[in-house]
């Protein structure tokens, strides 16, 4: 089946829902009360005065000014008109019974029920979150909002315990290990390339000593504070540090990028939270209503049938 015209499904549409842009009375001339005067009559239709002032009310305001005079207030009646007149020849060609319209209209529906459901004042003030709410909300999220500084080293590990003849050894390596990065051209493919020879970190050392984006905290559950001081105090990326003492033994660690911290404060993660709460809400009441639904609703599954389906899309229907 061939697509209808953009026309013809907004006017089947709109008319299904009894809410036709033109919004045209049917039968005739209508009262004579002020919302009830007709302004024109188009076939078994008329479109009263009070629609055509709601439509024209619609209009943003620089467009309202447009239509002051009589000629302009045709020309805008006329588009009314001219709808209406869609709108009828589509219903003499039973479009209201197409299954493309009925499937649009439907969606149409659904969409105006979930926009009655969860916009309602009580649904609006039922899902609203208070002051309370919200900043209970922040302090159990507080990592969303308070991002520590994280820095990316890559390290090179000569292992030997405090005080034996190792850790002494380890700290000559590490001290000449650093000089003759340093005189590299390269410095970084001179790390990476010492990493791999030399490093005792069996984890990292075939990644060049990687240790990716830790935050303090993590830099000392790695190597204590004395590993974490000196990667964060590296500042430039490809600067290498001195030799480093930690229980695990001699480290030279490399700086690869830094993400600096970021803290959002409750009164500045407010609105947003509010937001946050009161659209989960939103979405939760809508369930509620839809497993109400499903509980009075005989609901069946034929699995037969399912398994059938075939999932492969269905050649586009021409325009």
């Amino acid at each position: 089946m061939k697509r209808l015209s953009y026309w013809a499904r907004t006017a089947a549409v709109a008319m299904s829902l009894g809410v036709g842009v033109g919004g045209c009375n049917r039968g005739g001339s209508g009262s004579t009360s002020t919302e009830g005067e007709v302004v024109a009559v188009v076939g078994d239709g008329s479109i009263t005065r009070k629609e055509l002032e709601a439509k024209l009310a619609e209009q943003p305001a620089f467009v309202r000014s447009r239509y002051a005079t009589l000629e302009k207030k045709k020309e805008f009646l006329d588009n009314l008109v001219r709808f209406e007149l869609l709108v009828q020849e589509a219903r003499r060609r039973g479009l209201e019974a197409d299954p493309e319209v009925r499937d649009m209209l439907e969606k149409v529906m659904v969409q105006r029920l979930v926009q009655l459901q969860t916009e309602a004042p009580e649904a609006a003030e039922a899902a609203e979150a208070s002051d309370a709410e919200a900043r209970a909300f922040y302090d159990s999220h507080l990592s969303e909002y308070v991002k520590p500084e994280r820095v990316k080293v890559s390290h090179l590990l000569l292992t030997g315990a405090r005080g034996t003849p190792e850790r002494q050894k380890a700290l000559a390596r590490a001290a000449q290990l650093a000089t003759e990065i340093r005189r590299g051209l390269d410095v970084p493919r001179a790390f990476d390339a010492a990493v791999r020879a030399n490093s005792q970190d069996s984890s990292t050392q075939a990644s060049g000593g990687d240790l990716g984006f830790r935050t303090r905290q993590e830099l000392e559950a790695v190597g204590g504070s004395a590993l974490a001081d000196a990667a964060l105090s590296l500042k430039t990326v490809g600067q290498l540090s001195t030799p480093i003492e930690t229980d695990q033994g001699v480290h030279l660690l490399m700086l690869q990028a830094r993400q600096p911290g970021s803290e959002q404060t409750f009164e500045q993660a407010q609105p947003r939270i509010v937001q946050r709460l009161s659209a989960e809400r939103r979405a939760k009441a809508l369930d509620t209503l839809v497993q109400s639904l499903r509980d009075k609703t005989r609901v069946e599954i034929k699995e037969d049938v399912l398994t059938q389906v075939n999932p492969a899309p269905s050649e586009a229907r021409a325009p």
